[in-house]
């Protein structure tokens, strides 16, 4: 599998990130993995990242369902967020829902890369590295 230098998870079940970390690890997928619990920590580590000249994750994981801030707000306050060469970041958003009404409105946002239904899975991610 081709191979991405960071990735960033945004969730805050803490099981589904040891699952993906080691996932990740596993297939060769990234160098780096960054994990943030919830949204407001996402926005807050990015722009830390971003002021800091930091290496931007090329790809984020992206829970909709998390305490203090949503994944539905991390994306509403990432869009009006200064962050340098925010369009070249893929943004996958994860949920374990399967409602067609949520998938197609994710899908509608031009930020989003994609949707996965959690579990990832290792032949999601290599869609994801040729995307």
């Amino acid at each position: 599998m081709a191979k991405t230098n960071s990735v960033c998870i945004i969730d805050d079940d803490s099981i589904f990130v040891y699952i993906a970390e080691r996932l990740m690890k596993e297939s060769n997928f990234c160098e780096k993995i960054i994990v943030f619990e919830n949204g407001k920590q996402g926005i807050e580590g990015l722009i830390e990242i971003d002021k800091s000249k930091k290496e931007m994750p090329s790809i984020i994981f992206l829970d909709l369902s998390m305490p203090i801030m949503s994944g539905w707000e991390f994306l509403d306050s990432f869009a009006n967020t200064p962050i340098s060469n925010k369009e070249d970041l893929k943004i996958i958003v994860m949920s374990s829902s399967i409602n067609p009404n949520e998938i197609e409105m994710i899908k509608a946002l031009p930020m989003v890369t994609a949707y996965i239904v959690k579990p990832i899975t290792p032949s999601d991610l290599e869609k994801i590295i040729t995307m």
